[in-house]
């Protein structure tokens, strides 16, 4: 399992399960989420001089993915560019990127997702609850796909391989040429293989445990679970989103027994409402009459805020 260089191990993962199912753990030079990675994956890292890329972040990403795109292409798959950094298959993942400045070095990466095992990405991941955890099975299954899933038969990963390089040198109107890396380089690599599973690099990052949580599928969909105290009680709300629309909730409330509406009418009006606050606040209050509304207002609204935060965005326009 892989983490971002700004991730919390420990709040991302469940070391345990890692510990106990013997699957490494460990912090990269790259930002971005929590990833499973396994033979049935093809990496591949573009390192460039900084004025050898395009200087704005989507055109960077853009020209690298299209020589992936046309290998999937080329062996019968559908594959498209998702800006800013997927590509997909009839709305389904099946590369995802990332970037860094490492050095001087300017590197890009992505991959060739030949298979994927979902129930060990799904039980590795940290999560606040049981039904947490199935929203992002179901959704990680809905969402994301593999060669293995679009192809009748995978091809040799050598062939792969070769189709690739030739579609970068179309792209780039460069001779691409096989090699081998120097003594050196090994020897360099080694050390940084050392540094990157010792414990004090891969638990470097400490935050505290937050009693909410969202979780990324792909771009797009979220899934956010935030629980709230309220007079007498505690509320939960597990919501899933799509493009910003509440595509799946899951509503509980303890300590509360005298409610003039029953939850599942509320979840069901929830489907399909768009996650801004004025319209969230008007359709609670019309199912619920105004009791306890702005909790639920506020607690199902805070999914959206949480996903801003990570994307580094300012939230949807609220009223105080």
């Amino acid at each position: 399992m892989g983490v971002g260089f700004f991730q919390d191990v420990e709040n991302e993962l469940d070391i345990n399960y890692c510990r106990s199912n013997d699957l490494p753990v460990i912090r990269r030079e790259t930002g971005g989420g929590a990833v499973y990675i396994d033979k049935g994956q093809l990496f591949v890292q573009w390192i460039f001089q900084h004025s050898s890329l395009p200087m704005r972040v989507d055109q960077r990403f853009q020209l690298f993915v299209k020589p992936l795109i046309e290998t999937y292409k080329f062996f019968g798959i559908n594959a498209y560019y998702h800006a800013i950094n997927d590509v997909h298959v009839d709305g389904k993942k099946i590369v995802g990127t990332g970037a860094a400045t490492i050095g001087e070095a300017e590197v890009v990466t992505g991959n060739f997702l030949f298979d994927f095992n979902y129930n060990t990405m799904i039980d590795a991941i940290n999560v606040p609850s049981d039904e947490f955890r199935e929203a992002v099975r179901r959704n990680l299954l809905h969402y994301l796909t593999t060669m293995n899933i679009e192809l009748d038969k995978l091809p040799p990963r050598s062939e792969v391989i070769s189709v690739y390089r030739d579609k970068c040198q179309e792209e780039l109107g460069l001779s691409v040429e096989l090699g081998t890396f120097t003594d050196e380089e090994v020897f360099e690599m080694e050390k940084i293989e050392e540094k990157f599973v010792k414990d004090d690099w891969i638990f470097q990052t400490k935050r505290t445990q937050p009693k909410d949580k969202i979780f990324k599928v792909h771009l797009g969909v979220w899934i956010g679970q935030v629980t709230k105290e309220v007079e007498g009680g505690k509320m939960n709300a597990l919501i899933t989103m799509r493009n910003d629309f509440i595509s799946e909730v899951k509503l509980t409330l303890t300590g509360v027994d005298s409610l003039n509406y029953s939850l599942q009418e509320l979840e069901s009006e929830l489907i399909g409402t768009l996650m801004e606050f004025e319209t969230l606040e008007k359709k609670i209050k019309s199912i619920t009459e105004g009791h306890l509304s702005s909790n639920w207002t506020s607690a199902i609204y805070k999914v959206k805020e949480l996903q801003m935060q990570q994307t580094g965005h300012g939230a949807l326009a609220r009223s105080n």
